[in-house]
């Protein structure tokens, strides 16, 4: 499945839609593809819209782009990408500041080939 680049900020970035799965029905976020990051974090109101309990999970410090820490705390979630389901892990954190999701690697990457095509602004998710 291709998904086109979009504008942000006054440049094409890898975000894309995608579904988790909380209280019972799929939501759709949206999120930064990440092949630099190991784990996916997502905003901690994410979490909550999700109705996990972030504190329950696994505490993480994740580096971020500027060298410093956040906290995470990691949680098992099934994910719907590219039409494809599967439980992956989720740190979720009330410090990242970036202002969007981050796609990681670690339970999402080896779902799939992943392409960027930096020159057409797309990324493309082949079932691997």
């Amino acid at each position: 499945m291709r998904f086109q680049y979009i504008k942000e900020r006054d440049r094409f970035v890898p975000i894309i839609p995608l579904k988790l799965f909380g209280k019972q029905e799929w939501v759709t976020f949206d999120a930064y593809v990440d092949s630099g990051a190991t784990y996916s974090i997502f905003k901690q109101e994410i979490a909550e819209i999700l109705g996990i309990e972030v504190a329950n999970g696994e505490k993480l410090f994740v580096a971020v782009a500027d060298g410093s820490l956040i906290t995470a705390y990691l949680h098992h979630v099934k994910m719907n990408l590219a039409n494809k389901i599967f439980d992956c892990i989720i740190g979720f954190s009330k410090q990242l500041g970036i202002g969007f999701n981050i796609i990681g690697r670690k339970g999402v990457f080896e779902n799939f080939i992943i392409t960027f095509n930096e020159r057409e602004r797309y990324i493309e998710f082949i079932e691997g």
